[in-house]
This record gives structure tokens, C-alpha cells and sequence, in this order.
């Protein structure tokens, strides 16, 4: 579980964050635009692997973990005019991710030790319970963000899917703070005011223009909330998960 951990979150930090547009269009040029994003992805698996670089069975592993990344974007790419606005499409091709990373576990890699806490660096590093907050944060921010707009486009066709700046970057504001609010003992009574916030701010918006109407409907706060305290729950259960189990951190 341990390197698998890393894995998973070298995979969110390289499908997600480090994916800019720019990287998200040369996609869609084909094989050979995907490698930058490819490379990304396997540079972020590096970057979380650094204790074990020494072996190559690690290195093996996640080159083929980038190779076969790349194939299933380009397939992908292919059959977009298809899928392109499929909400279980989207969740398939990130499963499918997820359980390539988890072939590990039928590998020796799943036996790797955690390096020796030398220095408060790797004691973070070490950390299992702070690793797992980290993936959560980009499930529910970054992820959601595409989450709420492929589901919109899937099932809320006359709704709308664009979204200003400020909108984008407060959902997921927003998100993490669910998701912390749900780990934290006793900050889950800050929930209630931060769903006070949106009315405020969006009073604010006669003036400013700053956000769209939709974003104080309903629907556009259940979804965003709906994506936050379901991983955050989640989170909350791995987190007691980890920390019963034997020699974890």
C-alpha cells in the first residue's frame, strides 16, 4: 500500500494539475502530441518513487505505466467525437488508470519499505495519512471541476458547462475545504457557513460580474458539495483505515 499510495498520487498530480490546456490540446494532435503529457505523467511518478530509483524494477514498471498512459489517450483521442461529453467515459478511463497503477500489488514492489526518517523531508514522505489528504485534495478539487462540467454536458445538456475564473477556482476552493472540514473533529460546524458564502459573494456579483447566475442555482451547489463530502468521507474512512493497521503511518 505504501508505494502504491505514491503512485496514485504522482498519477493525480500529473493528470491533473501539471495537464495545462496547452498540454490537454496537443492531445488531440495524435500519438506523438500525448508525449508531453505522457513524459509529465511518468516525471511525476519519478518525483514520488526517489527512495527506490535504485531499482529497476520501479523504473520498468513506470515506464510501462507511461507508455500504456499514453496508448489509452491516444485511444481515447480517437473515439472523442464519441465520448467526448461522457460522464461514465470519463470515470472508466481514470478507473482504468487507477487499476493499472494497482498491478503492483501483484508484484514485489508492494513489499517496499518506507525509507528511513532521516529528516523531517521524508518523515512527511513517510507519511501515509498526509499522502492520501494530498490525493483527496486533487480528487476533489481539479478532478471535480471536470467531474461537475462532464456531468452537466452528459445529463444537463441545456445548462451550460462554461465557467469564469472565478468560478472555477472557488468550486475548487470550495471542495478542499469540504473535504478538510471533514477530517478535521468538530470543523464540520464550518460547513454551514461556507455554504452561506456563495449567497454572499454572489451578491457582490451585481457590481463585479464576476460569476453567472448558475452560481447560486441548486444544482450547481449540490454538485460541487455532492463531489466534496463524498471524498472527504471517504478520505475520513482511509484515514481511520490506515491508522489502525500495523506500521502504518
Amino acid at each position: 500500500m505504501f508505494f502504491f499510495l505514491r503512485l496514485l498520487l504522482g498519477h493525480f498530480i500529473g493528470d491533473f494539475p501539471l495537464q495545462t490546456n496547452k498540454i490537454y490540446g496537443l492531445k488531440h494532435r495524435g500519438l506523438w502530441g500525448g508525449i508531453p503529457h505522457a513524459l509529465l505523467i511518468v516525471a511525476s511518478f519519478l518525483a514520488l518513487s526517489w527512495p527506490y530509483l535504485h531499482l529497476p524494477k520501479v523504473w520498468i514498471f513506470i515506464i510501462l505505466l507511461g507508455l500504456i498512459h499514453l496508448l489509452q489517450d491516444s485511444v481515447k483521442v480517437s473515439y472523442t467525437g464519441f465520448t467526448k461529453y461522457s460522464f461514465w467515459f470519463y470515470l472508466l478511463d481514470q478507473c482504468f488508470h487507477i487499476v493499472l497503477i494497482a498491478m503492483l500489488f501483484f508484484t514485489d514492489l508492494k513489499n517496499l519499505a518506507p525509507p528511513i526518517a532521516r529528516n523531517g523531508f521524508v518523515s512527511i514522505y513517510n507519511n501515509n495519512i498526509f499522502i492520501a489528504y494530498l490525493i483527496a485534495l486533487i480528487a476533489a478539487t481539479y478532478n471535480g471541476f471536470f467531474l461537475i462540467r462532464i456531468f452537466k454536458l452528459t445529463f444537463m445538456r441545456h445548462s451550460g458547462a462554461q465557467y469564469t475564473d472565478f468560478e472555477k477556482w472557488y468550486g475548487m476552493l470550495e471542495r478542499a475545504l469540504i473535504v478538510t472540514f471533514c477530517i478535521i473533529p468538530g470543523a464540520y460546524l464550518l460547513l454551514a457557513p461556507l455554504l452561506l458564502m456563495r449567497l454572499a459573494l454572489f451578491s457582490l456579483n451585481k457590481k463585479m460580474k464576476f460569476a453567472h447566475r448558475s452560481f447560486i442555482k441548486p444544482k450547481e451547489i449540490l454538485l460541487s458539495w455532492i463531489i466534496g463530502l463524498t471524498i472527504g468521507l471517504l478520505l475520513l474512512r482511509v484515514i481511520h483505515s490506515l491508522a489502525n493497521s500495523v506500521g502504518i503511518s
